[in-house]
């Protein structure tokens, strides 16, 4: 894997992500534009068809397991297996449960406007499956969804060989979920967007995916709300000294582990500290259990580099907006670094702490959409609700100007609204 020298090739470095990020998308582009004309035109049998073709269905499954399957598949977890999702969901619900945007009234002279924010009334959390087991990730969708008061949450996941995963059964009934839908990828999507036989429309998707999920995501955004694009994992660990090499090794293939789309970069001001992590990584691979994964993830999508500036390494951060970013050393670097979905200081705050049992959600951007969005919180689940109120009086001070700016604008009714109200 090359190490790139970052104030000699900085626009190079920032071409290189983009440019790997943008080619992934156009790779899937047309797949999911036949997913979704084949989803239009034959619905539920379209995702039977594409459980058979991907998740290994040998037979029809109902696409709902209901309460009686759940709770069977969830026998299958131990009492001290259900007490640590049980953990989890206390963690989450703590962080979360003071989140939420609060209402405000806003008063002048003849003017009075109340904003509030209203939950969606039926969201879908979407569940990852297939190459790992994600209850995490639909504790992260639910809880917050729960404290903002959706009335109707759905939850879908892929299931290969047509079986809901005993872990994701077990996370769902402790929070009162009591059916799963049977369906993944793409699809589950475009299904929830537009509904079928048997699934419901929904207001809003939420939740982490794989690169097809995020493009499907990014296709249907307007028809419904999405939290944000949550595809493939990212994380740059930030070095501004040396650490142990085989505790950076490790936070960096635990990334890559996810999905052989994963990205994962390091950037360090020594060049003999990031050769002994590279060479820590390879003897690390070659004993895990997901080495194909990581090594084809780290071959195609990683990137490490030299810096000499530490200014010059925050801007090219900030630039690339990971998902995940790790600073080890100056934790007053952190103050600059804006744009990350979130940021771990100190040696002691892996990524796959946040993943699990900080509390703090999981759900985050992607792609380099953190320099505009934040990760799934209780407010995702919400809009603003205004209402507006002037009385006459308010018309009599500023209907003539509001009237003007119509004719400047050439809506003329929109001044002869104005003036109807008795405007002198």
């Amino acid at each position: 894997m090359k190490i790139w020298t970052l104030e000699d090739e900085f626009d190079d470095l920032i071409g290189h992500v983009i440019k790997n990020r943008d080619q992934k998308k156009r790779d899937i582009r047309a797949s999911i534009d036949e997913i979704r004309e084949a989803l239009l035109k034959k619905g539920d049998r379209a995702l039977v068809d594409f459980g058979k073709k991907w998740d290994n269905w040998e037979r029809e499954y109902p696409l709902v397991a209901d309460e009686e399957e759940l709770r069977d598949r969830a026998k299958r977890v131990d009492k001290k297996e259900s007490d640590v999702l049980k953990g989890m969901i206390d963690n989450v619900t703590k962080y979360h449960r003071h989140q939420g945007i609060k209402k405000r009234v806003y008063r002048r002279k003849g003017l009075y406007v109340k904003e509030e924010f209203v939950p969606v009334e039926k969201a879908l959390v979407y569940v990852p499956g297939g190459r790992a087991t994600y209850p995490s990730s639909l504790i992260m969708g639910v809880v917050p969804a729960r404290i903002a008061g959706v009335k109707k949450i759905y939850v879908t996941t892929p299931c290969i060989n047509g079986e809901i995963n005993p872990y994701v059964a077990e996370a769902a009934l402790l929070m009162g979920i009591n059916s799963i839908y049977r369906v993944g990828g793409a699809q589950a999507v475009y299904a929830f967007t537009y509904g079928t036989e048997t699934i419901p429309k929904v207001d809003m998707i939420v939740g982490p995916g794989n690169a097809y999920v995020d493009e499907a995501k990014r296709d249907v955004f307007g028809l419904v709300g999405i939290d944000m694009l949550a595809g493939p994992s990212e994380l740059i660990v930030f070095l501004t000294e040396e650490t142990e090499a085989e505790l950076v090794a490790w936070d960096l293939i635990s990334q890559a582990e996810h999905d052989e789309m994963a990205v994962v970069g390091l950037f360090s001001n020594s060049k003999r500290h990031i050769e002994e992590i590279k060479k820590t990584m390879e003897d690390l691979i070659t004993g895990s259990k997901r080495r194909d994964i990581i090594k084809k993830a780290i071959d195609e999508n990683g990137f490490f580099v030299y810096y000499r500036d530490e200014k010059t390494a925050v801007d090219a951060i900030n630039r690339i907006a990971p998902e995940h970013l790790e600073l080890i050393g100056n934790e007053a670097a952190a103050e600059g670094i804006l744009y990350p979905g979130i940021i771990y200081l100190g040696k002691y705050t892996p990524v796959a702490m946040g993943d699990y049992y900080i509390g703090t959600n999981h759900v985050l951007p992607t792609g380099g959409a953190g320099r505009f969005l934040g990760g799934l919180s209780v407010d995702k689940f919400m809009k603003r609700k205004v209402v507006v109120k002037i009385d006459k009086g308010f018309i009599e001070r500023y209907g003539s100007n509001a009237e003007q700016l119509s004719r400047i604008e050439g809506l003329y009714a929109h001044g002869k609204s104005i003036k109807a109200r008795g405007m002198r």
